[in-house]
């Protein structure tokens, strides 16, 4: 899945609290009608009609991320610079009755909140792309749940991901397990091998989903 993120207010008809209570999120200029199909050209066309030269890229940029790019199920961290939740994409609607400067949410897309986000506890990573310019932006790769999971929270040690376990405890049981590789029993030496062999695999990929 592609992972997004999108600016909003803290208050307002725009604020936070109304995407979270009705489940969409809305993005796009009034007055392009419906974008679910347009081309690219069409679209920088009518763009360039309301947005001056230096900000005509990017605005382009993100109307075609947010109608076009976005898929049903990518995930999206909305934030309001205190709040963050993190939300299931749905499609791209296009709302006609709110084609217009005053309600100005004619662009939405559906979303499931799956929760709210802690922002001191995310990984550097994930805090720095909340963080880049621009109301909408997609993170630089695509990532599975399991990673999308691992960057929501600082990175542990590789001691602590295997299963929680606190460094003091596993560096006496390696300890231990070395030991046992001196010994004179060929069985248990090799049953020491083999267990701080998988350990240590199991850490490599803990880390690696990082």
């Amino acid at each position: 899945m592609q992972l997004f993120r999108l600016k909003v207010q803290a208050e307002g008809k725009h604020g936070l609290p109304e995407f979270v209570e009705n489940h969409y999120i809305r993005f796009g200029r009034q007055g392009l009608g419906d974008l679910s199909a347009i081309p690219y050209h069409e679209l920088a066309a009518k763009l360039a009609a309301v947005y001056p030269e230096v900000q005509l890229e990017q605005q382009l940029a993100m109307h075609i991320l947010f109608t076009q790019v976005m898929q049903d199920g990518d995930h999206i961290l909305v934030t309001d610079g205190e709040r963050t939740y993190l939300g299931d994409i749905g499609d791209y609607y296009y709302v006609v009755e709110c084609d217009n400067a005053e309600e100005d949410s004619a662009h939405r897309r559906g979303v499931t909140w799956l929760q709210q986000v802690a922002e001191e506890q995310l990984h550097p990573e994930l805090a720095a792309f909340l963080q880049q310019d621009g109301e909408l932006g997609q993170f630089h790769r695509p990532l599975i749940r399991e990673q999308l999971d691992r960057l929501l929270a600082k990175l542990a040690t590789a001691a602590a991901v295997v299963n929680g376990i606190d460094d003091e405890t596993i560096s006496e049981a390696i300890a231990i397990l070395k030991e046992a590789m001196r010994s004179g029993d060929v069985e248990r030496r090799e049953r020491a091998a083999i267990a701080i062999l998988q350990a240590a695999a199991h850490m490599n990929r803990s880390v690696a989903l990082e």
